[in-house]
């Protein structure tokens, strides 16, 4: 993960907890991530999370198609999301106008649904506090 692909409100890990980014600064040796109101942590210390079925669920996609080869995850009205099931993944990312965009990890997927929306991909209630990764 890039310091450059982070931004406000994306969700990582760290230590073993999923957090928000609720602030970040650059300094002398990159960038620091304020991830509550007492921590500050250098970007490098935080873990990308991987995105998988229970994290649409929970993203509000609805799975929409599943074959052999293929799962497809839709948000109603907006966006899909491919897995691609063989091991080139050349139909794999973020469905967009018929091309795939890349994105493997929730604050990519973040970015661009802000991107294109403007608005906050919303996430299951329960992340609003710490939740311990397993």
């Amino acid at each position: 993960m890039e310091a450059t692909e982070l931004r406000l409100n994306n969700f990582v890990i760290y230590e073993d907890e999923i957090v928000p980014v609720i602030g970040m600064e650059n300094n002398d040796n990159g960038l620091l991530v304020k991830i509550d109101s007492h921590n500050v942590t250098d970007f490098r210390n935080l873990k990308p999370i991987a995105l998988t079925a229970e994290w649409f669920q929970r993203l509000g996609f609805k799975e929409a198609y599943r074959s052999s080869t293929r799962v497809r995850f839709e948000l109603p009205n907006y966006c899909r999301y491919d897995f691609d099931l063989s091991s080139n993944k050349i139909l794999q990312g973020f469905l967009f106008f018929g091309n795939y965009i890349k994105c493997n990890h929730l604050h990519q997927l973040q970015n661009i649904y802000f991107t294109l929306t403007g608005e906050e991909l919303k996430i299951e209630e329960c992340l609003k506090q710490r939740e311990i990764v397993a």
